[in-house]
């Protein structure tokens, strides 16, 4: 069984306003890894059977962690693994917390892909965000990381607070004079649990006009494709041959593990999430109890479903003969959407138009299979 592999590395130095992601401001590092390693112990059975494809440290701050805890997970996952020959090795980095010792510790041991958290270049935004680094900072690590890996991603958000056409053009600059192979453009979402969203209830701070968000999102897209960038994905953007292939295994439905607090896995017709509580993870794997929060065996539609959900993201499509069971929805969708939906060569996928009406496409899917259910 081919396989990817996500491991969560929950660490910060400081939560950012708008962040929902699951961290801590701890630095128990050694007593984590150990955490790490028992759990994948629970999966040893599995494991042992599969051919690790891919593997990605996200987070949290996985550049905030010793290279040295990262290789040894890596080194827990050959041992354990039928066949350990990533094809890709991703971390995610921060400009306050990486530096060329690391890079080339992580190249050392078999890391082959960056992906540098940018978010904004403008300082403005940076400090209204809780960013730890300002663009001077940004832009020498930038340069450190192009400089040591050619298979690099940037991470960006419109939305954020502060926003403006000036700041947006700070970023489309900085594009132009530090250029990766992959860029991911995300919008800004708003989580009840998150400090933006009390300080926005407070009228501490605001955001930018929905509309304006929207159409500086077109331009940054012109801008990629016009620097040579392909859409593959709704939110992502790449040279050839430079597609992230862990992220591809999500979009294709594909199987993979996820080890470490709130991290999820998707195992034929399983998938479950872990805990969201280290404490809690902590406890149930020293109990050699699977850490889940949510566990679910899909029905045979539901995971085509699943399969048409996450296919739709991705500009390849899904094959029509994994969603045969669905096919009502794939003529409902083409005779709701018939702009901006397409079916060629065994596939449906979505236009370019189609993509950036992603959102209510999806939101009608859903709305059209449980209808159906009922």
């Amino acid at each position: 069984m081919k396989l990817a592999v996500y491991v969560h590395i929950p660490f910060c130095k400081k939560k950012c306003v708008y962040c929902d992601f699951y961290s801590v401001a701890s630095e128990d590092f050694e007593e984590y890894l150990s955490l790490v390693f028992e759990e994948i112990e629970l999966y040893r059975d599995v494991l042992k059977e599969s051919e690790i494809e891919t593997v990605y440290f996200g987070g949290g701050t996985p550049s905030l962690v010793p290279p040295s805890f990262l290789e040894k997970i890596l080194e827990k996952l050959k041992e354990v693994s039928k066949k350990f020959s990533p094809l890709e090795t991703t971390i995610e980095v921060n400009p306050e917390s990486v530096d060329r010792e690391k890079l080339r510790s992580y190249r050392k041991m078999g890391i082959n892909r960056i992906s540098l958290g940018v978010q904004s270049c403008d300082d403005g935004v940076l400090k209204k965000c809780g960013r730890l680094y300002d663009e001077k900072m940004l832009k020498e690590k930038a340069e450190l990381v192009l400089a040591e890996f050619d298979n690099v991603n940037f991470d960006f958000i419109l939305g954020l607070p502060g926003e403006t056409d000036e700041t947006l053009e700070k970023n489309l600059h900085f594009l132009e004079e530090f250029t990766p192979q992959h860029v991911s453009l995300y919008f800004l979402e708003v989580d009840e649990n998150t400090p933006l969203y009390s300080l926005l209830k407070k009228n501490l701070l605001t955001l930018p006009d929905s509309d304006e968000v929207e159409r500086r999102h077109d331009v940054f897209v012109e801008f990629l494709k016009s620097r040579g960038f392909e859409r593959y994905e709704i939110s992502n953007f790449a040279r050839p041959e430079r597609e992230s292939r862990h992220n591809l295994f999500y979009w294709r439905n594909h199987d993979y593990l996820g080890f470490g607090p709130s991290a999820g896995g998707h195992l034929g017709r399983f998938r479950y999430t872990n805990v969201s509580d280290l404490s809690m993870y902590a406890k149930m794997v020293k109990e050699k109890t699977f850490p889940y929060d949510y566990q679910h065996k899909n029905t045979e539609e539901e995971e085509a479903l699943e399969i048409l959900f996450m296919g739709l993201r991705t500009k390849e499509g899904v094959e029509l003969k994994r969603v045969e069971r669905l096919m009502f929805l794939v003529e409902k969708l083409q005779k709701e959407y018939a702009c901006y939906v397409k079916v060629k060569d065994g596939k449906i996928f979505l236009s370019e138009e189609g993509m950036d009406l992603s959102k209510k496409i999806f939101e009608d899917l859903i709305e059209w299979y449980r209808e159906a259910e009922k």
